[in-house]
């Protein structure tokens, strides 16, 4: 057999044995990918602050520690004691309305001062429903979804662990992984930093930008939807967090209901103050603390944004929250890259 046929074979055998390989270990690997994702997306958002402390303790490792424990302490201990008033808010309101069965059996949204306002049309269609049978579907439903819903408690448990192991490597090697990445590329070095630059530079400003200013009108909207009494205040003032990148209507879409609610409850002045509260405190959060938080960090569209954030959500779950603007991010990388001509740069240099 001649040279450059045994050369031929060598190299498909060698690109089919690799491919086989990268198949199985893309296997092995793919039901913690989204996790490894969350990890490498938070360490490039809190690399800044653990540079700072790395500089201070001389040490990667010992920095990489203090930096989880600080995340746990500041993130995932509020969180879950923010999750566990939710599921206790859930099931007070459950237990005290479409789990009892009393209630069922008494209630009548025909009988509401709100059902009155409602377009002709509407009223007509739910005058023709059986107020009971509406609401004995709604118990079914819960009751298939939740076991399902609570039984992700372990799973959770253990892949928020397999994240922080991420995490502090990603943190503590970075400047290796970053390298590495540099010689596997088939690109320029100095293409490959641009892309890394601009990659890193979106996904701050993503989340300072979109995510950190949702998070604190949420907090506040749930301040005001306490004060005033609204049930289920923390389920309600969660979804703020989705609904603030829609513009204009943003914090609309909960507050208001939550008004509306209250004026049919008969708490006028209890609305009247949710009112307030959300047009004055709530509405100017943005206004107010995006220029300051924000800055002169990258911006991307509201609505590419509100669809990434919605599409992430169902797609990857509640992470996608923060992994859906950053794959929105990278495709608006490469899109400028596409633009400012990477592909006759590859050309001309081939």
């Amino acid at each position: 057999m001649s040279t450059p046929s045994r050369s031929v074979i060598a190299r498909w055998f060698f690109l089919l044995l690799a491919t086989a390989i990268l198949f199985l270990y893309w296997q092995i690997i793919s039901p913690y990918i989204i996790v490894l994702a969350t990890a490498a997306v938070a360490a490039v958002i809190v690399s800044p602050i653990e540079s700072k402390i790395r500089k201070v303790v001389k040490n990667p490792k010992l920095s990489g520690v203090i930096m989880l424990v600080l995340i746990m302490i500041a993130i995932v201990g509020p969180l879950l004691a923010i999750g566990a008033v939710m599921v206790q808010q859930a099931n007070d309101i459950a237990s005290q309305t479409i789990a009892n069965a009393e209630w069922r059996e008494t209630f009548d949204y025909r009988e509401l001062a709100l059902f009155e306002h409602l377009p002709e049309s509407l009223r007509t269609q739910l005058l023709a429903q059986d107020p009971s049978k509406l609401l004995d579907a709604g118990l079914t439903w819960i009751q298939q979804h939740i076991g399902a819903i609570f039984s992700g408690g372990a799973e959770v448990v253990f892949k928020t662990f397999i994240f922080f192991i991420c995490l502090f490597f990603f943190l503590v090697d970075r400047e290796r992984i970053y390298k590495a990445a540099l010689e596997l590329s088939p690109l320029k070095d100095s293409v490959d930093r641009s892309i890394v630059t601009r990659m890193v530079e979106t996904v701050r400003g993503v989340v300072m930008g979109a995510l950190i200013v949702a998070i604190i009108q949420s907090v506040i909207a749930a301040i005001g939807l306490t004060i005033f009494g609204v049930p289920g205040a923390l389920i309600w003032a969660s979804l703020i967090m989705i609904t603030a990148q829609v513009p204009v209507l943003g914090n609309t879409i909960i507050m208001g209901p939550a008004v509306i609610y209250l004026f049919a409850t008969g708490h006028t002045g209890a609305a009247i103050g949710l009112m307030i509260w959300s047009l004055t405190v709530v509405g100017l959060v943005d206004n107010l603390l995006s220029p300051l938080i924000v800055g002169g960090r990258t911006r991307m569209h509201t609505l590419l944004i509100l669809i990434s954030i919605l599409g992430g959500i169902e797609y990857f779950g509640p992470i996608g929250l923060i992994l859906g603007p950053t794959v929105l991010a990278a495709l608006l990388v490469l899109i400028e890259l596409y633009k400012a001509g990477i592909l006759e740069q590859k050309e001309s240099t081939a």
